[in-house]
């Protein structure tokens, strides 16, 4: 299926690697101009009908982030396309945790998401259309053990994207919604590690633990989220916006 992005601009932070590069890579395949902005440099598709443009962007820097849709625009005219993909916070029980903890988090996920909508919102308003996406986490909607500063702040992210979604529709703006569930990324293999070091157990066990809880049997495969990711920010999801997807192989439970 054409999903209708060629020659659209696309920019999706977070993409040095995992889901965020994997949605990069989606979206140049597409015929889309990606810039993947991140840290660190991405790995850049040797060929694709679009292209993967790096950049450096420190998501912890305030000033930096305020600056990088307007530099996207400077540098390609326009923004189709703005997924908001931010890095996980530290692990560990709420009753763990200290005020520098949340003011970490806080830094770290909501504030770069609150700046970047508000940034690429305006800018699709003005230009007559886009479609933004949020990158959160079940742990929206299904707390998990260790998990507390992930939720919270993702959950804010979440309630953000319902009530942006609203205010901007007039304008032919879209905002959704994408939970990924577990992903073979090496921020999930990081996670193992650690529960493995804590436990006491070996890192297959802990693995086998996360799969035993997803009805399909295993967990994603980071282009499985860019698959979703691409398709809802498309125009073959014109009249789709508020919603939340979650793509998580049926771990979540409970009804919408």
């Amino acid at each position: 299926m054409d999903l209708g992005l060629t020659g659209q601009v696309a920019a999706v932070t977070a993409a040095s690697r995992g889901i965020g590069a994997a949605v990069a890579r989606r979206f140049a395949a597409e015929g889309a101009t990606a810039v993947a902005a991140s840290r660190t440099a991405p790995t850049v598709p040797e060929a694709a009908p679009g292209r993967v443009l790096p950049v450096k962007l420190d998501l912890a820097d305030a000033a930096a982030t305020a600056r990088f849709v307007p530099d996207v625009v400077a540098e390609h005219g326009r923004l189709d396309v703005l997924v908001v993909n931010t890095a996980g916070p530290r692990l560990g029980p709420f009753l763990g945790t200290t005020d520098e903890d949340w003011a970490a988090g806080y830094d770290l996920l909501l504030r770069p998401a609150v700046q970047l909508a508000r940034a690429g919102a305006r800018q699709m308003a003005e230009q007559g259309g886009g479609c933004i996406v949020f990158l959160t986490s079940t742990w929206v909607r299904q707390p998990a053990p260790g998990g507390v500063l992930s939720a919270a702040f993702r959950s804010a992210i979440a309630a953000l994207a319902k009530q942006l979604a609203t205010e901007v529709a007039p304008a032919g703006v879209r905002v959704v919604q994408v939970m990924p569930g577990a992903t073979g990324t090496d921020r999930m293999r990081d996670i193992v590690a650690a529960k493995s070091a804590a436990h006491g157990s070996s890192e297959d066990e802990e693995i086998d633990k996360v799969v035993q809880d997803i009805p399909l049997g295993r967990w994603a495969a980071a282009e499985e989220i860019a698959d979703a990711v691409a398709f809802l920010a498309s125009p073959r999801s014109s009249f789709t916006t508020g919603a939340s997807l979650a793509v998580d192989g049926g771990a979540i439970r409970s009804l919408p």
